[in-house]
């Protein structure tokens, strides 16, 4: 049984905007996972303290979105960074989501800063490249593109070196990178959908992080309508599963 570790730096459990049930940012990691055979996954908050403690433990992790900027010298930033680098050294593979990719970038060397022209959001079309195309993150997909949820301001604007670029959209050039077979990066967000999205806004203005949705914003995230993407998400645990593996062999 492979052992994955997921680090939500979100960690957001609110209510919906219309006062009923409530949702978590955890709810969405666990419907994505929770039907895939020969893994076992745990959710970690991602200032726990003993969270590069669990990487050791762990056969793959994933490092999802947060409304923070990797591109900030922090403490909160500096503990992931210390978790990319032990899953780099130990032979890890890691997986890192929206803000989980651009620590990525930035671990990696690459360039990380608020996109010049704005945030993107909504249900963007995604190209593969060539590359992109025979990789094993999106085995399944029977065209060249597909449509995920986005929602940020900042990007890896520049590859670090040693990477493979596998898909990209017209605003953001980098939208799912390889470091060689260990480590991925994507800007979208596989494990949402539309409603997610709407939640998420609507989480952060009762979290204070926000007065209120945007007006110009408010069209684009009511009328988003996308499935989730677990197919990214299988794929990766399936790269874990070999790893493990291997190392029984």
């Amino acid at each position: 049984m492979a052992r994955l570790l997921v680090i939500d730096p979100l960690q957001m459990n609110c209510s919906t905007g219309d006062g009923g049930s409530s949702w978590s940012t955890r709810e969405w990691f666990e419907r994505a996972l929770s039907s895939m055979e020969g893994v076992a996954f745990e959710i970690l908050v991602a200032d726990d303290p003993n969270v590069c403690s669990k990487v050791l433990e762990a056969d793959g992790v994933v490092l999802g979105g947060s409304e923070r900027s990797a591109w900030e010298d922090c403490g909160f930033n500096d503990q992931l960074l210390d978790l990319i680098a032990l899953c780099k050294h130990n032979q890890i593979p890691f997986l890192g989501i929206c803000f989980g990719a651009q620590l990525l970038g930035r671990a990696l060397g690459g360039r990380v800063e608020r996109h010049p022209d704005g945030i993107e959001l909504g249900a963007m079309r995604i190209e593969l490249t060539e590359a992109g195309k025979n990789h094993f993150l999106f085995h399944g997909l029977r065209k060249g593109h597909f449509k995920s949820i986005e929602t940020h301001q900042d990007a890896v604007l520049y590859l670090p070196s040693g990477c493979s670029l596998l898909a990209y959209t017209e605003h953001t050039k980098t939208q799912a990178f390889a470091y060689g077979d260990l480590m991925f990066g994507v800007q979208f967000h596989p494990e949402m959908n539309g409603k997610d999205l709407k939640n998420l806004w609507e989480g952060w203005v009762q979290m204070g992080e926000i007065e209120a949705v945007p007006s110009a914003y408010r069209e684009t995230i009511e009328g988003c309508e996308c499935a989730e993407m677990p197919l990214i998400l299988r794929n990766f645990v399936e790269r874990v599963k070999v790893g493990v593996a291997s190392l029984v062999e």
